[in-house]
């Protein structure tokens, strides 16, 4: 008992009581209170245990080691509970949607007093607080504030201010004038395609040839190869040297279809086949009012090109042209002017055919496109019951009262 250090233990502890206290100074909050009340009970305790005379120095040691560790588990375990209390708090518990990128302390995002009746907002005509003008026929209050309606038109207003729904000069850049070729802008048929499938019959040896009565005919089916199909195997079948049954993709037909578009080029080059009355025209007005113009043929694409390049020169950049085989099915199936229309970017609605048969003119009326039929020498006789006009030539077609009064307007009443 004399050589133990009976101080020891008691100034131990209160050099650890003394550091906890200071912690607490610094911010400790409420876990070190609990720590300090704790250690201050140690240090009676063991002092007491110290002054005992039958207490050995081991054992006062002991005690101070296990006063410490108990100590030290206690600011720990007061730690773990305190962090948990606050992560379970109301105030984080409102913000733990957006905890990770949003802090919780900013004032921003805290409730202040009075903020429901500030952000309120009515849903009645009738504001819930202050004083509006009341509502007449031409303002009304919605949602807290004054609306100004104005005062009504009328007819005679919306007529004038409106002029995109009934003005024609509008409806004009928006149109598309959709042209056929063979019959239409020249009369390609009878002098044109008739005469070079029969130069091409002579040079590659076949026994045959159309006259105007016969061809006249065979029009009736679109598409130069399908026509010579249908010769051989309706009109003509000894002509046919073949074994294997024509069709249009029989290399015979395609070459003797080939011969025939080169010979029809130099036909129109030669300038024989004159435009027909009004096309010049028609073309010249729909341009200049800013309307799409495009050429729809179920000819070869080589030769509707060598008439429009040959007698529409000045045109000839400005038109797009959709012939030959850029579809699958020829008319009077509307492909090909569907196709013309998507292209193109207008409505069908907004489209105006020019065409000069009845199977071109089923396939524009197919297509949603008022049709306009210039009766040829071969299509005089034809049905045209599709059409919305028919007409001997494009000459009695005018482009402003005709034409152009075929688009769709919406009509104020």
């Amino acid at each position: 008992a004399s050589c133990r250090p009976a101080d020891s233990a008691p100034l131990s502890l209160a050099a650890m009581l003394a550091f906890v206290q200071r912690l607490a100074a610094f911010g400790g909050g409420n876990v070190i209170p609990p720590a300090a009340r704790f250690l201050q009970a140690g240090q009676s305790s063991v002092t007491r245990f110290a002054e005992d005379s039958d207490a050995s120095w081991g054992s006062t040691q002991l005690a101070q080691q296990v006063m410490t560790v108990a100590a030290v588990c206690g600011c720990i375990a007061a730690a773990q509970r305190r962090y948990k209390d606050r992560s379970h708090s109301r105030i984080s518990m409102r913000y733990s949607k957006s905890r990770s990128y949003q802090c919780i302390e900013h004032p921003t995002y805290r409730a202040k007093p009075g903020d429901k009746y500030r952000y309120r907002v009515s849903t009645d005509i009738t504001p819930e607080w202050g004083v509006y003008p009341p509502a007449c026929p031409d303002r009304v209050v919605k949602y807290g504030t004054v609306v100004f309606k104005g005062t009504p038109g009328g007819k005679e207003y919306y007529m004038k201010k409106n002029t995109r729904m009934v003005s024609s000069k509008m409806a004009e850049s928006v149109g598309a004038l959709l042209l056929d070729c063979d019959g239409t802008l020249v009369e390609t048929e009878r002098d044109g395609h008739r005469v070079a499938f029969n130069m091409a019959f002579k040079e590659k040896g076949f026994e045959c040839e159309w006259d105007v009565k016969l061809y006249g005919e065979l029009l009736t089916t679109g598409g130069g190869k399908e026509r010579l199909t249908r010769y051989f195997a309706d009109y003509n079948a000894d002509a046919w040297p073949h074994e294997d049954p024509p069709s249009k993709d029989h290399p015979a037909i395609k070459e003797l279809h080939e011969l025939k578009t080169k010979l029809f080029m130099d036909i129109v080059r030669s300038g024989a086949l004159p435009l027909r009355a009004g096309i010049e025209d028609l073309i010249s007005k729909a341009m200049a009012a800013g309307w799409s113009v495009t050429v729809c043929s179920t000819s070869n694409e080589a030769s509707v090109t060598a008439v429009v390049e040959t007698m529409l020169p000045e045109f000839a950049a400005d038109i797009k042209i959709y012939a030959g085989d850029i579809v699958s099915n020829k008319k009077p199936n509307p492909e090909i002017y569907l196709l013309a229309a998507k292209e193109l970017g207008v409505a069908p609605m907004k489209c105006i055919v020019v065409e000069d048969s009845s199977i071109g003119c089923q396939a524009g009326a197919a297509a949603g496109m008022k049709v306009i039929v210039t009766k040829s020498i071969y299509t005089e006789d034809e049905d045209f019951s599709a059409a919305s006009m028919v007409v001997s030539s494009a000459a009695k077609v005018d482009f402003e009262e005709d034409v152009v009064s075929m688009l769709p307007t919406i009509e104020l009443v």
